[in-house]
């Protein structure tokens, strides 16, 4: 997946990424000045996202995701939602995202991109069902599995940005 630059941001890397610690410090103290770069609130909003989502705490992953994880109906902001909807077994949802970013950015891979992002991170089940489809181009339930119950959603639901 190709992210264009941008000023004062760390778009060059992956959605999942994670900066080590010292990094995330140093980004931390850049959002607490008076006009940050959206970028890097955006970022600090996805690290903090996906923290809450791995505690299960959907309601903050919730109001994080309305408050942007990357550019509005940019690749990485659909694929970072998507995650989250994998995290907390809601794959129909990723599916439907993933859908919405490969129609709207033409780019296939990002199923690929998607499914490998949930073998590491131990979610099989949402990557056996991330596989592409039979034309090749499009995601598809390759095969219905169970949600993992370890990641089921708390009352608030799973995260997204209503749409």
């Amino acid at each position: 997946m190709t992210v264009g630059p941008e000023t004062g941001g760390q778009r060059g890397h992956a959605p999942s990424w994670a900066p080590p610690p010292e990094e995330e410090a140093d980004l931390r103290r850049r959002a607490a000045e008076p006009t940050p770069p959206a970028s890097i609130c955006q970022d600090l909003r996805w690290l903090d996202a996906l923290a809450a989502g791995r505690a299960g705490d959907w309601g903050h992953v919730t109001r994080l995701a309305e408050a942007g994880l990357g550019e509005p109906f940019s690749e990485r902001e659909s694929i970072r939602l998507a995650f989250l909807h994998c995290l907390a077994g809601a794959v129909e949802e990723a599916e439907h995202l993933l859908s919405q970013a490969i129609q709207l950015h033409g780019d296939a891979g990002l199923a690929r991109l998607l499914a490998d992002w949930c073998v590491a991170e131990g979610l099989q089940a949402a990557a056996g069902r991330l596989r592409l489809g039979p034309a090749g181009d499009v995601p598809g339930p390759a095969a219905k599995v169970p949600r993992p119950e370890a990641h089921e959603p708390g009352p608030a639901g799973p995260p997204g940005r209503g749409r």
